[in-house]
């Protein structure tokens, strides 16, 4: 069952073609709305959580074809579409022009303050949610108005017309992040005894592009920076797909690089040229490295390749290739430069291909169909499939009707959590791995080198008694 989101149906709007500068700003001569009452900034609050008390708009941000983040931000009076996305804690750059107020780059995707048109190709669209489709705003960000809550405000990256992905993904990955948060311990900042769950919230807050630091129970001691700080070290020293894991969330939430932490160039074993000698192992190491910029020994990737049964790939020697290990190493080659279009990927979604079910989702070994599709192997496919380039809502991924997307939403509860599969009952690891997947990340997720944690708490404290910052320093 899906969690259930009350959507404001504004009904679709016929557009005119217009130019280009349409969808940020319009002149005031063209506006037809009522002027906006001003809010006093204390009335305009972004959250990580869903809180229900005030009117609440969800801004979701789609940065390229695949990628998308979300936020949620509560208001209490009329506020404008520009308003909201700059209340939402996403990094906005926005510019004065002589057309009005104009949107130029969102967490980072875009163009400069400075030249805030710099490509005439691609531009920021402005939508709204109608409840069943996106639909373009027949008036600029600036001057639209937001007044009910349940409003679903969407900006998309892209050349004129570029569609964007549909709200529910990104609904529902907001939906199993609250879910998340609400499983987070008040006394240690971390999720359970395991450090390992922790770091698998760690990768689904950071392909939302939220930080560690962020995330702190509204009664507790600890943030999850906090927590990791304690304990990141020794993880990333229990094996290299632990510090690949470590490095692919740490790169993506931007948190800072515990003392004595490894990173997955420590693994690299000369010996073997790879950084270990399962694929599984080597994968993940291969993604942890890409991450944090570290050269990938061709060796590494060679070894892969050298490893693939059936079109896909075992965790370990003997266990038979399965669908996680397959979608995980794929995403590796791709990512160290691997084209798609190579025997090995084309292999590898043959395989995958081999063990997608009746309802759209993926078994874990295609050799037992029957014992049915799960929330984590499917996950792991839909990021395969992005990664490749393919569309997992295609009709190329596409059984009996449903897609891989349309089965793993079917697996979100009411509460935002998502079963591993039907009737099991909330999971946190399949929660957590749905979130990527659904907002459209493949790993490594992003590229980042790790700031020390000492250098960066050096770095805040001077920029705090200054007053200057990283970005204003020569």
């Amino acid at each position: 069952m899906k969690r259930p989101f009350f959507v404001l149906a504004m009904g679709s709007v016929p557009i005119a073609v217009v130019g280009v500068l349409l969808w940020v700003l319009a002149p005031a001569a063209t506006v037809q709305a009522a002027p906006l009452t001003a809010v006093a900034p204390a009335t305009i609050t972004a959250h990580g959580e869903h809180s229900g008390t005030v009117n609440t708009a969800a801004i979701v941000v789609q940065l390229d074809d695949q990628r998308s983040v979300v936020r949620w931000v509560d208001f209490t009076s009329p506020i404008s579409g520009l308003a909201a996305l700059e209340a939402s804690g996403l990094a906005v750059t926005s510019a004065e022009t002589s057309f009005g107020p104009a949107v130029c780059a969102i967490e980072g995707v875009g163009c400069p303050v400075d030249n805030c048109f710099c490509n005439t190709d691609l531009f920021w669209g402005y939508n709204f949610w109608d409840g069943a489709a996106w639909q373009g705003y027949p008036m600029g960000a600036s001057t639209s108005e937001i007044s009910q809550t349940g409003v679903i405000e969407g900006w998309r990256w892209g050349a004129f017309g570029s569609p964007q992905t549909s709200a529910d993904q990104a609904l529902a990955a907001a939906g199993a992040l609250e879910w998340l948060r609400s499983q987070q311990s008040a006394t240690t900042g971390g999720f359970g005894d395991s450090t390992g769950a922790a770091i698998e919230v760690l990768m689904a807050l950071g392909a939302n592009h939220e930080t560690p630091a962020s995330w702190q129970p509204s009664d507790g001691l600890r943030a999850l920076d906090q927590h990791l700080l304690l304990r990141a070290t020794r993880f990333s020293r229990d094996n290299v797909a632990a510090a690949g894991k470590l490095a692919i969330g740490a790169a993506a939430a931007d948190a800072c690089r515990t003392a004595r932490s490894v990173t997955p160039s420590f693994y690299f074993s000369e010996t073997l040229g790879a950084y270990a000698a399962d694929a599984g192992f080597n994968a993940w190491g291969i993604l942890g490295a890409a991450a944090v910029s570290e050269t990938i020994p061709s060796t590494a990737i060679d070894l892969l390749l050298s490893q693939q049964q059936e079109g896909g790939w075992e965790w370990q020697s003997g266990f038979g290739a399965d669908t996680n290990t397959t979608a995980v190493v794929l995403q590796a080659l791709i990512a160290a430069g691997q084209p798609v279009s190579s025997t090995a990927v084309v292999d590898a979604l043959a395989f995958l291909k081999s063990a997608q079910v009746e309802g759209g989702g993926f078994v874990y070994d295609p050799k037992t169909l029957e014992m049915g599709a799960d929330a984590n192997s499917t996950a792991y496919a839909i990021q395969a499939l992005l990664a490749a380039g393919e569309d997992p809502s295609s009709e190329a991924w596409t059984m009996d009707g449903l897609t891989p997307i349309r089965f793993l939403l079917g697996l979100q509860l009411a509460d935002g959590s998502f079963e591993w599969q039907p009737n099991t009952g909330s999971n946190l690891a399949a929660t957590a791995q749905a979130v990527p997947a659904l907002l459209g990340h493949a790993y490594p997720l992003t590229t980042r080198k790790l700031e020390p944690c000492a250098a960066r708490r050096m770095r805040l404290d001077r920029e705090a008694a200054t007053g200057a910052t990283s970005e204003t320093q020569p």
